[in-house]
């Protein structure tokens, strides 16, 4: 029942739209590394099979948290609430509470603010790709965001490091994040479009 790399619907401009507003924004962000490290893609060039097993990482790994998450998980709570009015807000909700926890084990190498902060931004993340899984009915379009999301912080070495210092002040633009994803997925979930939630 997992959808994973089918062509996604295009149903109305709106299903475009609601899908591809992400897409082009984490691209420019992705593309925005390069112009904040201009030496970067020299690095890059130099240095071709180290970055070339960091894409397949970041690859892999985009790939197998989606299929679990957004693919099984999500599509568990659709069966589970299947009877419930809810069923998709819920099964949306619950998916992304566990996307969030599960970056947990970043605490073995960061400090527990930088985590929360990190899970709170994951928590409306993974509610926005759920909702562009359903939107899109194939796993494609929240793997390309997902992925699109990873790749600056793999390229960029020094964020892996996570050295900088966490204030309390830090948690407002994850808080902000939080309420622009849970705006957007709710904004266009509807439950009167039925075809979006057939799985």
């Amino acid at each position: 029942m997992t959808k994973i790399f089918i062509r996604p619907a295009h149903d109305t401009w709106l299903d475009k739209l609601v899908y591809t507003i992400p897409i082009i924004l984490y691209s420019l962000r992705a593309v925005s590394i390069f112009f904040d490290e201009p030496t970067l893609l020299c690095t890059i060039a130099n240095r071709i099979p180290h970055y070339l097993i960091i894409l397949l990482v970041v690859v892999t790994s985009t790939f197998f948290e989606e299929y679990l998450v957004r693919g099984l998980i999500f599509g568990s709570f659709l069966v589970y609430f299947k009877q419930h009015y809810w069923r998709v807000q819920l099964s949306i909700l619950f998916s992304a509470f566990i996307f969030s926890l599960s970056h947990l084990m970043n605490l073995l190498n960061q400090n527990p603010l930088q985590t929360l902060s990190q899970m709170i931004y994951t928590f409306g993340f993974g509610c926005l790709l759920s909702m562009l899984y359903i939107r899109s009915r194939s796993l494609l379009i929240p793997f390309i965001t997902h992925f699109l999301l990873n790749l600056p912080s793999f390229l960029d070495n020094s964020s892996l490091s996570a050295t900088h210092s966490a204030t309390p002040k830090s948690l407002i633009g994850p808080v902000c994040f939080l309420i622009v994803f849970l705006t957007y997925t709710f904004i266009f979930i509807n439950n009167d479009e039925e075809q979006h939630y057939q799985f």
